[in-house]
């Protein structure tokens, strides 16, 4: 539409003639006055803007600070503002790192999987005092056992009154 409002007027400029705004304006939906702006040279809002971020004198720091293993964007931005630095809010700081594709170095896989053959270990854990409400608002104050198999990783958990140990999971 904005293509052929453009044509429109520049042939009526090419012809030395002056539109009739208002009616251009009711053809393309468009308000008289943007009609009006059109045929006097505005090409429309730039695609980008060229506009430097503060945080561009800070871009060789950031590029080092995230190639150490284990640091978070989150930190690195702590500790601009412990230093002092006018870096604004974390939300831009962290739109700057996307739009910049200043990626922080991959993460390390973490630990590989503790393998045991069947039979050989569990893991069991308690917990303790786990209040529970009904919908009749009664208050039910119960112990959770878990035991967890190594090799399968199979759950098995009670619940318990008192915080004695179930006598068939030993």
């Amino acid at each position: 539409m904005e293509c052929s409002l453009k044509a429109q007027l520049n042939i009526i400029k090419l012809m030395d003639l002056k539109p009739n705004f208002s009616d251009l304006a009711r053809q393309y939906g468009l308000d008289r006055r943007t009609v009006k702006k059109y045929y006097e040279g505005y090409e429309g809002k730039p695609k980008t803007r060229n506009k430097t971020s503060k945080l561009d004198k800070y871009k060789d720091e950031i590029i080092e600070k995230l190639q150490i293993k284990g640091i978070k964007v989150k930190a690195i931005y702590e500790y601009f503002l412990d230093k002092g630095y006018d870096v604004g809010g974390y939300s831009n700081f962290n739109k700057y790192i996307k739009n910049n594709d200043l990626k922080p170095t991959a993460k390390s896989k973490g630990h590989p999987r503790f393998e045991t053959l069947p039979g050989k270990q569990a893991q069991v854990d308690w917990k303790e005092d786990v209040k529970l409400i009904s919908k009749y608002n009664e208050e039910f104050i119960i112990n959770v056992f878990s035991y967890k198999l190594g090799n399968s990783r199979y759950c098995h958990f009670e619940y318990k009154k008192q915080r004695t140990n179930p006598a068939r999971c030993i």
